[in-house]
């Protein structure tokens, strides 16, 4: 079947027959597909070949050499499409040879349209001399085969021109795709439910208001969480996708009062709204699930025990929307505001990012209640034990230090954590920006290594002692600490999406520790902590040192992001100045706050001499 798709898939230079056609929209009825033109000056041209329909639509009069239009492309395969080989070969046999040397692949998303499971690819380049980029829709339907392409020369005004091609998505109709109250969810979905991709649908969550209770001897926690919604997509819509982690059992799905009709494959479950939705109304649903309990001990890939019976618990909040593309990527989304009600056993504390808004005792329960501050964090995070606080005020914010009460410390261990904190915390305000927060919560757990999230830190204790012999905790060392302090700018006010989101994600935080010992020890430090990165990369077999544009979010690359990710940002520097670098890093942090930043945004904000320099290390 792929030697069919080689044919039938290459790039469309020109209509095989040159009769337009003037109308509002295209309909092909063998395949039942029509589309709508983007413009009313703009026209089709059909075309019928031995394998496939092509239409082009182009404004009328234009040269297709401007680069400026579209294609639906059509055709028939003897058996089921096999999507993702299909969409890969026409990118490797098609895309890159047309493009050639100035090809580089922006995204690659998994969605749905029309019902029907789809993969959206977004490269860039140069055709005839014509720098463009373009948006392309493979999708199945059982045997067909339908692609939308899309083509934005990059000399006219982008905005304009994503209008109207929005018009053309939102237009484009499937006969036999599946309506929501009928379509199992598609297969798609379970395949990449493991990391974190939901198909991608009109929603997006603006609010969260969840209740967590938990129970020691049950062992169970259970979670309550509201999620206010706006229908952001072009049409009504009546059914919302929603995902939890594999490890979450769903209890129910409420809305407007009553219990909603679900459907669950994998670790999406479809709900059935009472009515359709118009475009920009809002609704709620209150989504009910369960870790642990009897005979189903909470898991380990999502709460993590401690000896102490505390544990913690990330990305935890139902989603909507995808997090990852089919790329590996962060995708870019809605950003919410996130309030947590807690209810623990009253020797037990909570700790979430945001600020504590409450803490009472009544009949031997805790309540706790968090809420978000000025920093919207884009992956939630909760610890809960029993916790005892030290608070430590350093010069400019305060250091909460939560410890099991099982943890041996003393008061200079603590001091010391705070101060590291504090210089960390520091560094990053003048690197990338001050953000609105006056307390950091420091919390000791049996986590492996570090982990930094929005105005809070995790920890790791020190490993290995048999119990009931106290944990001495072990406090990491300052680089640990500022690379992982550094992840409330990058991953959380300033969120990376698209190509280039590991490399943003994760190097960032890893220059921001090497640059912040070259603050406090000298130049010195610095230029040897910048060879030592290099040589780490160097040392990495061939078949690690990939383009970190490429590089998925998925943790398993962390090595080569901190090595080769930092010597590319060194280079940036250098190449910059060190007033220019500066100056973009605080850009980049204040104009990106609580939204989302692209690689684009990047390398606008370093200029062209960095940008030149760094295109080898992504691309």
């Amino acid at each position: 079947m792929l030697g069919i798709a080689l044919a039938l898939l290459a790039v469309v230079q020109a209509p095989q027959d040159t009769a337009t056609l003037d109308a509002p929209v295209y309909a092909d009825e063998a395949y039942g597909v029509s589309v709508p033109r983007p413009f009313d000056d703009w026209v089709f041209e059909p075309g019928v070949g031995p394998q496939t329909t092509t239409v082009i639509f182009h404004p009328r009069a234009a040269s297709l050499r401007d680069q400026l239009w579209g294609a639906l492309i059509l055709a028939a395969f003897p058996a089921p499409v096999d999507l993702r080989p299909v969409t890969e070969r026409r990118v490797a046999a098609t895309w890159r040879q047309l493009l050639g040397r100035t090809y580089a692949m922006l995204a690659a998303d998994s969605l749905t349209v029309d019902g029907l499971p789809a993969i959206r690819t977004l490269m860039s380049g140069a055709i005839n001399h014509v720098a463009l980029d373009v948006e392309e829709y493979t999708i199945a339907r059982d045997s067909d085969l339908i692609i939308l392409q899309l083509r934005y020369p990059r000399g006219l005004p982008r905005d304009s021109i994503a209008a109207g091609y929005r018009r053309v998505i939102g237009g484009l109709r499937i006969r036999g795709a599946p309506l929501p109250e009928a379509a199992p969810v598609p297969a798609l979905a379970e395949s990449v439910a493991a990391a974190g991709i939901v198909p991608r649908g009109p929603w997006e969550a603006t609010a969260y208001d969840a209740l967590v209770r938990y129970d020691a001897p049950a062992a169970r926690a259970d979670m309550a969480v509201r999620v206010d919604l706006v229908n952001g997509g072009p049409t009504p819509a009546d059914s919302v996708a929603v995902w939890l982690w594999p490890a979450l059992a769903l209890d129910s799905v409420r809305g407007a009062g009553a219990n909603l009709v679900v459907r669950a494959r994998g670790s999406v479950t479809w709900a059935r709204l009472p009515g359709a939705l118009q475009p920009q109304e809002t609704t709620a649903l209150t989504v009910y699930y369960h870790a642990g309990g009897a005979g189903a001990p909470l898991p380990a890939q999502l709460l993590e025990f401690t000896r102490s019976g505390a544990f913690v618990a990330t990305d935890w909040l139902p989603k909507v929307q995808p997090s990852l593309d089919s790329a590996g990527q962060a995708v870019q989304g809605a950003r919410a505001r996130i309030t947590v009600r807690f209810d623990v056993p009253e020797r037990w504390r909570a700790v979430t990012q945001g600020h504590l808004a409450s803490d009472a005792v009544s009949q031997g329960r805790r309540l706790m209640t968090w809420r978000t501050g000025d920093v919207w964090p884009s992956v939630p995070a909760f610890a809960l034990g029993p916790y005892r606080v030290l608070a430590r005020q350093e010069p400019g914010v305060s250091i909460a230090v939560w410890l099991a009460r099982a943890d041996s410390v003393s008061s200079e261990t603590v001091d010391t954590l705070a101060a590291s904190v504090q210089a960390a915390w520091s560094f990053c305000s003048r690197a990338f920006g001050a953000l609105g927060m006056g307390e950091i919560n420091v919390v000791a757990t049996d986590v492996a290594d570090a982990r930094g999230f929005s105005g809070l830190v995790f920890i790791p204790r020190r490993a290995g002692r048999p119990s009931p012999a106290p944990e001495m905790l072990r406090v990491p060392d300052f680089p640990v600490l500022t690379r992982e302090v550094a992840r409330a700018w990058w991953g959380n006010s300033a969120t990376p999406a698209g190509a280039g989101s590991a490399w943003m994600l994760e190097s960032f935080p890893a220059w921001a520790a090497v640059a912040a010992q070259g603050v406090l020890q000298g130049d010195t430090v610095r230029q040897r902590l910048v060879r030592e990165a290099e040589a780490a990369w160097r040392a990495l077999p061939p078949n690690r040192d990939v383009p970190l544009g490429r590089v998925g979010v998925s943790g398993a690359d962390a090595e080569l992001l901190r090595s080769k990710g930092v010597a590319a940002i060194e280079a940036a520097r250098r190449a910059a100045g060190e007033a220019q670098f500066r100056e973009a890093l605080l850009r980049l942090g204040v104009e990106h706050r609580n939204t989302w930043i692209a690689l684009d945004d990047v390398l606008a904000a370093l200029g062209p001499d960095a940008a030149t320099v760094l295109r080898p290390y992504l691309f």
